[in-house]
C-alpha cells in the first residue's frame, strides 16, 4: 500500500478583475489547470491571498464578474480537494458567502500548523516589511476595522464595488513602483517569525517578485511569487519545497 503523503500547493495575487479581457481568460486557464491537477490528487491547496483583485461581501450580495472561479474553486472542491483562502490586503473581507459558494476554507489570520512534517507559518504578507509602517499602522486598522466594514457593507453594491475598484487600483500601483530592497525585509521578518515561533517554514506572496526559496538559520522562507504573468507556485511535497509553473 502507498503510505507517501499528499502534496501541499501554495499560490497567490492572481488579482482576478484586474486584467483585459485576454489577461483574464489566460489567468482563469492556468487557475483551472492547477485546480484540476489538485483535484485529481484531492490535495490540499493553500491560496495566499490576492485571488480577487478585489472581493467585499455586501448586505445585498458579491461582487460581481467572478461567476467562473466561483464555479470552478467549487467543482474542485466537491473533487476533493481541501482548498483554504487566507486573506490578502484585495480580498480580506472573504467570508461565509464564499465558503457557502465554493467550500473553500477562510482564514482571517495567519495559518500556522503542521504540513508535510514541518510547522508552517502561511500569510498573505501584507505589513511584514519593516519599512511598510504606513500600511501597517494606519490603512489596515482602518481597512479590517469591524464598525467600518459594517459601514461599508451597507452600501449599494454598484456603489461598494465602484469605490473599492479605486482603491485597489491604488494598492496595486503602489506594490509594483515599490523599492525592491523591500523583499530584503520579508526575508528578515521571516526569520524573526521563524526564530519566536519555531517556525520551519514561512510562506508568503504580496510581492509580485519571482518565487524564491531561502533557507534562514532556523528554516526556510518561500515566495510563492504571483499567478498573473509567471503563474509560479510552490509544492510542499515529503518535507521538500519546490518551485513549478503553469
Amino acid at each position: 500500500m502507498n503510505s507517501r503523503e499528499k502534496p501541499t500547493y501554495f499560490f497567490s495575487d492572481s488579482h482576478l478583475g484586474a486584467g483585459t479581457g485576454k489577461q483574464e481568460r489566460l489567468k482563469l486557464d492556468r487557475i483551472a489547470l492547477l485546480l484540476g491537477k489538485i483535484a485529481g490528487q484531492k490535495a490540499t491547496c493553500f491560496i495566499l491571498g490576492d485571488l480577487f483583485d478585489f472581493w467585499f461581501e455586501f448586505r445585498g450580495g458579491i461582487p460581481n464578474g467572478y461567476d467562473e472561479i466561483l464555479k470552478m474553486l467549487g467543482a474542485a472542491t466537491e473533487r476533493g480537494a481541501e482548498l483554504h483562502l487566507i486573506g490578502g490586503n484585495h480580498d480580506w473581507w472573504a467570508n461565509g458567502k464564499l465558503e457557502a459558494i465554493t467550500g473553500v476554507i477562510v482564514h482571517k489570520t495567519p495559518f500556522i500548523g503542521r504540513l508535510g512534517g514541518l510547522k508552517i507559518y502561511a500569510s498573505h504578507g501584507d505589513g511584514l516589511a519593516r519599512s511598510d509602517r504606513g500600511y501597517r499602522l494606519f490603512l489596515k486598522p482602518i481597512f479590517r476595522n469591524r464598525l467600518n466594514n459594517w459601514l461599508f457593507e451597507q452600501l449599494p453594491e454598484s456603489l461598494g464595488q465602484a469605490l473599492m475598484k479605486k482603491i485597489s487600483n491604488g494598492s496595486r500601483l503602489y506594490t509594483k513602483q515599490r523599492d525592491l530592497r523591500l523583499e530584503a525585509e520579508y526575508v528578515e521578518a521571516a526569520a524573526e517569525i521563524c526564530a519566536s515561533g519555531e517556525i520551519d517554514l514561512v510562506i508568503i506572496g504580496h510581492t509580485h517578485e519571482p518565487a524564491r526559496i531561502v533557507e534562514l538559520s532556523c528554516g526556510l522562507y518561500a515566495n510563492t511569487g504571483e499567478f498573473f504573468e509567471k503563474f509560479s507556485y510552490i509544492v510542499l511535497e515529503e518535507g521538500e519545497l519546490r518551485i513549478e509553473f503553469i
